[in-house]
């Protein structure tokens, strides 16, 4: 392909969802900027996932914003939006069904994405060009899609995720004065999660250990509120519970002011790692290594092999990469003592 001046490429990224890997595409948007400072950056990104990032748009990142597509209508209007639009390449950094049937609609020169063992649901047919196979990370991944333009992967990320001042200004009117211990105690998937007394007894420990407030973080499903309360019942209704009720720049706000988060494999680990926040990560359905907080998963907790092996009886080193357990029982693994004594390492970390 011929190499374009800086300022006339066109790069358009695509990664709809979900909230943590859009995170981690993070590096990404950064180390293009840095390699390519006059490129035209567009990103199309899903409703849902986009007040995350929409900070960046005041750094020009372009932005082209997808309501998910449920029927062919939404197909038809999303075709009409894209039309327009060509791009010297398409990072296509999403192998889902959603995703495949939308890289038609893009117009690009070249169009990078996964090969089999990272692709599922036709993806190879959607794309020219393909990362080379590793067992990384996801951001590791990412950045390899970079190393395809000619932006070599950074030695330490770069994250700079966006603070929206209005959500800064609600996080310090809200959130206690100092210190204190968030938990996000519930994932998307109900396999990912840990029993709330066994969060209740690591919450009551920390407090008498290092007097830290409790503040509860998640989303507005069933499972999540009640987790939250007996977590609250448990601290004799001392915990600030936020479960289901802040967006997500409030939620980016509030991570940003944590003296650590406590949480499973979910999304609100990249948020904090982002912002350069300790995370105690709880893992056994997918591996720290593939999943957890990027370049920093000293503090995790993974059972993830022995859930493989107890669970799966398959040997962990001659599987794919993204073999994910979803055996609920995985997560009794973890105990209350090997969590707080991460925690307390934390406490300990300067």
């Amino acid at each position: 392909m011929p190499v374009l001046p800086s300022s006339s490429e066109t790069i358009c990224l695509f990664r709809l969802s979900a909230l943590g890997d859009v995170v981690l595409v993070l590096p990404l948007v950064r180390a293009i900027q840095a390699r390519k400072p006059h490129a035209k950056i567009t990103w199309i990104i899903a409703q849902g996932a986009f007040p995350l990032v929409a900070g960046l748009a005041s750094e020009g990142v372009e932005f082209v914003v997808l309501d998910k597509p449920n029927g062919l209508g939404d197909y038809v209007a999303i075709h009409h939006q894209l039309a327009e639009r060509r791009f010297n390449v398409l990072l296509g950094l999403q192998a889902s069904w959603r995703a495949n049937t939308l890289y038609p609609m893009v117009k690009a020169d070249r169009k990078i994405g996964y090969r089999a063992d990272r692709a599922k649901d036709l993806h190879r047919f959607f794309v020219r060009e393909t990362i080379e196979p590793r067992r990384n990370h996801i951001a590791d991944a990412f950045l390899q899609f970079g190393e395809m333009i000619g932006v070599p992967a950074p030695t330490v990320p770069e994250w700079r995720l966006p603070v929206e001042p209005a959500a800064a200004a609600w996080a310090q009117a809200n959130l206690p004065a100092g210190p204190f211990f968030a938990i996000n105690p519930c994932a998307s998937k109900a396999e990912r999660n840990w029993s709330g007394p066994n969060y209740a007894a690591v919450a009551t420990e920390m407090r008498a250990r290092h007097d830290l407030p409790v503040v509860l973080l998640g989303g507005r499903s069933a499972e999540e509120q009640a987790t939250a309360a007996a977590v609250c019942r448990a601290l004799g209704g001392e915990a600030l519970d936020l479960v289901g009720r802040t967006t997500l720049p409030q939620l980016v706000a509030v991570l940003a002011r944590c003296r650590m988060l406590l949480a499973p494999d979910t999304g609100a680990v990249h948020i904090a790692n982002a912002l350069g926040r300790p995370v105690v990560g709880l893992y056994t359905s997918a591996q720290s290594a593939r999943t957890g907080p990027f370049r920093r998963s000293e503090f995790s907790v993974d059972h993830y092999r022995e859930a493989v092996t107890r669970f799966m009886h398959r040997d962990p080193d001659r599987e794919l990469w993204e073999l994910r357990v979803h055996d609920p029982r995985a997560m009794d693994l973890i105990t209350v003592d090997e969590v707080m004594g991460k925690c307390l390492a934390v406490m300990s970390d300067r």
